[in-house]
């Protein structure tokens, strides 16, 4: 009998390879869209080669998490789908070897390249973020504001919250605000809702067309008063909204203190909480495609142009169910835990409805030939 040992090193080194080769792979198809707009940068923009170079080794990082859970699927449908159709996993079942002992080095390779998917995503890939997007801002950009982005809060002062739905730089206007005062003895903030102003050199803020809402300590509206123009004194400039920061620039420790910031004031962290338990849901679809591609693998003799098929399959109907329930988490259909961890329980059940469902055909095979 071969030694248990020898048969996961054996095992390991086939997905090992693999996984690579496939990390390689898709890294450079998901960068040669991005590729693209490089080049776009160099011969239209006449953006330094230098800058151009940045900004390509500060995307990587991104593309690596994104590549991470689709190499390993790859690897271990086409690893394992390999030994099976040559009959290696055969032998290995019939010299006393069981499924579940087969998977147990790929569920532990699993684990760890999660582990190094989750640190690589809260570590690097801010960091990573944030320098590309300052590239893109003083050197791409000129320096010029970018579009304010959807769902994002900035904070003003300690006990102001704002949000702007438009900006115009050159004319210096601003559309859609909405601005959030929290005084210490209040349990709710204080809201002024406007449909456009203008800002001024000395930080000032003239606000059009809007309305002041005052809550008591219950939560209850206790006055609303119109206003056609008031000024607003504001401390920070409106430059800084180029320093705002996307989920995908912030840490976990950060989300968790926006989120917290959030709930202070009143405002609503439901987006924020969302991406913040995808943090951690998302590394472990490294671990959910092995276990569901270790099982397709080992019950089949798939060609490999099958198990490439397979391979698409999965991937295309995982990040479709994640992309539905996190926009159903954003809307508050789901609850984030949920919304962040339901693809992967849903192919966790299917991994075990896989591993379970060919036993009693196989028996009923049996019976059928003894009969015949």
């Amino acid at each position: 009998m071969i030694p248990i040992k020898l048969i996961d090193k054996y095992i390991l080194k086939e997905v090992t390879i693999l996984f690579l080769i496939g990390l390689i792979i898709i890294s450079i198809i998901m960068l040669s869209s991005f590729l693209f707009e490089l080049t776009d940068l160099i011969i239209i923009r006449k953006v330094a080669l230098s800058s151009v170079l940045k900004l390509l080794i500060y995307k990587l990082p991104t593309i690596i998490v994104r590549a991470i859970p689709m190499s390993v699927l790859f690897a271990t449908i086409i690893g394992l789908g390999r030994l099976s159709k040559d009959n290696e996993i055969t032998a290995l079942r019939m010299g006393s070897i069981s499924i579940y002992r087969l998977i147990l080095p790929l569920i532990i390779l699993g684990l760890i390249i999660s582990g190094g998917n989750y640190l690589l995503n809260e570590k690097v890939v801010p960091f990573s973020n944030k320098r590309f997007q300052v590239i893109m801002n003083e050197t791409v950009l000129k320096s010029r504001m970018p579009e304010i982005k959807e769902n994002i809060f900035f904070k003003g002062t300690r006990n102001k919250l704002f949000y702007i739905g438009k900006y115009n730089e050159s004319q210096s206007t601003v559309k859609d605000i909405v601005i959030y005062e929290l005084d210490s003895k209040q349990d709710y903030p204080n809201i002024i809702m406007a449909n456009k102003g203008r800002v001024y050199k000395d930080n000032k803020w003239e606000l059009n067309e809007g309305y002041i809402y005052k809550y008591n300590n219950d939560g209850n509206l206790i006055n609303k008063d119109k206003f056609k123009d008031i000024t607003v004194g504001f401390k920070a400039n409106i430059n800084r909204f180029a320093d705002q920061q996307s989920p995908s620039e912030m840490s976990i420790k950060e989300l968790k203190e926006e989120i917290e910031f959030l709930k202070k004031i009143g405002a609503d962290p439901n987006s924020l909480l969302v991406e913040y338990h995808l943090k951690f849901a998302m590394p472990f679809s490294a671990l959910i495609f092995i276990l569901v591609g270790s099982i397709l693998s080992i019950k089949g003799k798939n060609s490999k142009g099958v198990n490439i098929l397979f391979t698409i399959i999965i991937i295309f109907f995982y990040y479709l169910l994640l992309s539905l329930s996190r926009s159903l988490g954003r809307n508050e259909v789901f609850s984030p835990l949920v919304a962040a961890w339901l693809t992967n329980f849903i192919f966790i059940i299917l991994g075990a409805i896989l591993f379970y469902i060919d036993n009693p055909f196989r028996k009923f095979k049996q019976k059928i030939k003894r009969v015949l």
